[in-house]
């Protein structure tokens, strides 16, 4: 891992290894973006990430491990989402009083 330039760590509230990281995602989706498109990059996407970092045009953010086990990608305080409540509810059926006086009446 080569150390970050100056410009980079000055005022830096993030650990080298986010920084790092960081910059490495959004240089693959420069590089997966200009895939997509057919464009051929002059500049490498590792540059065209530090600059686009050094012009804060992404931020890295570095979260906080879990107080109960201390992993990163923890999942002891989750809760599941509720359901959508744009799914159409089912049709409710008729009561059975209702379907036993349409019978008589057909006799």
């Amino acid at each position: 891992m080569l150390k970050p330039s100056a410009e980079l760590t000055k005022d830096l509230k993030i650990s080298t290894y986010s920084l790092v990281v960081g910059i490495a995602k959004k240089a693959r989706e420069i590089a997966e973006d200009a895939e997509i498109k057919g464009e051929i990059l002059t500049d490498k996407p590792v540059d065209m990430a530090v600059q686009e970092y050094i012009d804060h045009d992404f931020e890295i953010v570095e979260t906080e491990p879990c107080e109960e086990c201390g992993r990163l990608d923890c999942i002891c305080n989750y809760r599941e989402e509720p359901k959508a409540q744009d799914e159409p509810e089912e049709k409710a059926e008729e009561p059975e009083e209702t379907q036993e006086a349409d019978a008589a009446d057909g006799e």
